[in-house]
Formats: structure tokens, C-alpha cells, sequence
């Protein structure tokens, strides 16, 4: 009994010491975390930082199904926790529920004062072909010209910012205040004050997630013979982005003092002719790079990378298309609506420029 008792003091000497290692290495951790900054937060997200110009550092890969687009390898920073305001709720333990971490995307090659993620493998100069004239010519004189419409209609966005979701969280939703409907309302309202005539079209494309492009192609299509006028096409969508462990990202930028969802322009590209109908998709790049340009000299940090893919979305429709995707679904409805106006107020000059052309 003598040994068996000594035996248990050893083990509780053994157990305590292994507790107060690591409370230590915890406390290194803390004093780590705060020399390193976004580096630590990065490699406690289970990223690496790159050492790259761009200073970037890819997001690991997400664990549910891929989305329409390829998740470009953006720059992650995380925000400041001091511009983390979010809602005080506990979770229900009844539920199962992971992070959402609020951060914000950038990276890529650097043309002029803006990045892009080029995955084309084309060649194709950017800079030179900012330096090119969109080809569409507005007239601004109340006529419409400019179409906004929902390939995924459905997409949606959450109420609030709590830190955590639950994993049976709803993504879709028919009510269109809640939806990207909202943002591309914001985004119509930015671009009528300045004169434009648009369309909103809210027609739901996505009841069945298959065959979404289809039917929203017979929505252009309607409504480039309703209005032949229409030169601007812009397919509002929101992205998805969740890692293996688990982690939603919410791409956040505070713009004017209030939270934005981060938007991403995608431009297409058919370099090799494999499409056979995109000829002219180096005219929506032209016009995505101006876009893009106005953007992050208007609200700097707001748009993520433009994302240039052998891709095509419907963009052939005109030489005046754009792709445009506001936040994810952990992103408020409120920062995505805030960042629909600003994208409608970054294309009013754009836009406005080409006005008296053609």
C-alpha cells in the first residue's frame, strides 16, 4: 500500500508539472502573438505567411463543396480586434457551431495602384490593357443602358456578427432583403442618382443551383431585346469561403468609419479560343480593370484582388460585362448593401467617362 501511495504522488507530481509547462508555453504564445501581429494570427488560423513582395499568404482550402468560382489564394490580414465590434450571444450548446473570422483579402500581381490574380496562363499585358478605352459608350441621358441581375439569386447574408456560426446555418433564402438582391439594389440606387438608367432584374435563377446560368442567360437575353440600349451587364453574386477546420472567413473593409463586405470583380478570359463565343472578353477586361482602378482609389482595401480566369459566366453576353461578388455569407446584410453603394459609386466615374464616345 506504501508504494502504491508513492506511486500516486509521483503521478500527481507528473500531472502537475506538465499543467504549469503548459500554462508557460501559453504565456510564451501570448508574448509571440503579440511581437509577431497578423503573422501570429495567420499561423494560429493554420496559414503560413509567404515571404513574397505581395506579402501574401494563402487561406487553406475550403472544406465544403466548390463554389462557381475558384477561391483565388489571397493575402489574408486579420482586422484589429479593436474593429471587431460584434454581438454579444453565447452560443447554444445544443447546436454545433465553428469561428467566423473577420479579415481582410489582398494580394496577387500589382497593375497600376491595384492587384489582380491572374490563373489565365495567357500572357496578357494588364497594364496595357488599363491603358486601353473601355468599348462601351453611355449617354447618361436617362435611357437604360445599364442591366443588374442574379445568376444565384438566393445567395444570402446574415443578420449579425457574433464570431461564430452554426453549421446548419441557412445560405439561401427567398427573402430578397436579406439576399444579394439587396446589395444589387444598393448598387442600381448609387448608379440612377448619378443619371443612369438600370434595370434591376430579380428574377430567381437559382430554385435548382444546376442550370443557373442557363436561365439567367435567357434573363439577359430578355432584356438586351427589351432594351437594346443596354450596354452594362453586372451579375451581382456573394462568395463562399470555409477551411478545413472549419473557419468561415467574413472579408471586411471599414470604409468612411463602417463596416463594407470586401467585393471581388471576376473578368474572364479566352485566350486560346476554347469557349468559341467569348471573342470579345478582352473588352470586359478592359472595363473590369477600369472598375477595378476607380475602386481602390475611391475606397482603398475594399475590393479584393480582380480575378482573372479562363472563365466565361455569361460575360459574353456584351463587351460591357461584369462579374461582381460581395462578401460571403457570414458578411452582414448591412456591409453588404454599404458595399453595393460604394461599387455603384466607384462606376459612376468610370462610366461617366465614356459618355460622348463612340
Amino acid at each position: 500500500m506504501k508504494q502504491g501511495f508513492v506511486r500516486w504522488v509521483k503521478n500527481v507530481a507528473v500531472l502537475g508539472s506538465a499543467a504549469l509547462c503548459l500554462w508557460c508555453a501559453a504565456g510564451e504564445f501570448q508574448s509571440w502573438a503579440r511581437r509577431e501581429g497578423d503573422d501570429a494570427l495567420l499561423f494560429a488560423a493554420g496559414m503560413k505567411a509567404q515571404a513574397a513582395s505581395s506579402q501574401e499568404a494563402s487561406p487553406a482550402p475550403t472544406a465544403t463543396p466548390a463554389p462557381d468560382y475558384f477561391l483565388p489564394d489571397d493575402g489574408v490580414v486579420s482586422l484589429a480586434a479593436a474593429q471587431e465590434p460584434q454581438a454579444s450571444v453565447t452560443p447554444d450548446p445544443s447546436r454545433s457551431y465553428a469561428p467566423v473570422e473577420e479579415i481582410q483579402l489582398s494580394g496577387g500581381a500589382q497593375v497600376g495602384n491595384f492587384y489582380v490574380k491572374d490563373s489565365t496562363g495567357s500572357g496578357t499585358d494588364l497594364s496595357a490593357a488599363l491603358q486601353e478605352e473601355p468599348s462601351v459608350h453611355l449617354k447618361q441621358d436617362g435611357s437604360v443602358e445599364i442591366l443588374i441581375y442574379h445568376t444565384h439569386t438566393s445567395e444570402a447574408y446574415s443578420q449579425s456578427y457574433t464570431g461564430f456560426y452554426y453549421t446548419d446555418m441557412e445560405t439561401r433564402t427567398t427573402n430578397q432583403e436579406q439576399s444579394v438582391v439587396a446589395a444589387g439594389e444598393a448598387l442600381k440606387q448609387a448608379l440612377e442618382a448619378a443619371g443612369f438608367g438600370v434595370i434591376h432584374d430579380t428574377t430567381v435563377n437559382d430554385t435548382l443551383y444546376n442550370g443557373s446560368y442557363d436561365r439567367s442567360w435567357e434573363v439577359l437575353q430578355k432584356n438586351l431585346a427589351e432594351y437594346p440600349t443596354i450596354q452594362v451587364t453586372i451579375d451581382v453574386h456573394r462568395d463562399s469561403m470555409t477551411t478545413d477546420s472549419g473557419v468561415k472567413y467574413k472579408p471586411t473593409a471599414t470604409i468612411g468609419g463602417r463596416k463594407a463586405a470586401q467585393v471581388m470583380l471576376i473578368a474572364g478570359c479566352d485566350a486560346d479560343g476554347g469557349w468559341g463565343d467569348f471573342p470579345r472578353w478582352e473588352e470586359n477586361l478592359r472595363l473590369a480593370l477600369r472598375v477595378q482602378e476607380s475602386l481602390e482609389t475611391l475606397y482603398p482595401g475594399l475590393a479584393r484582388p480582380l480575378n482573372f480566369s479562363n472563365s466565361k459566366y455569361n460575360m459574353n453576353a456584351t463587351p460591357g460585362s461584369l462579374l461582381v461578388e460581395v462578401g460571403t455569407e457570414v458578411n452582414t446584410v448591412s456591409e453588404a448593401v454599404y458595399a453595393g453603394q460604394l461599387v455603384g459609386q466607384a462606376l459612376v466615374p468610370v462610366l461617366e467617362a465614356t459618355v460622348g464616345g463612340g
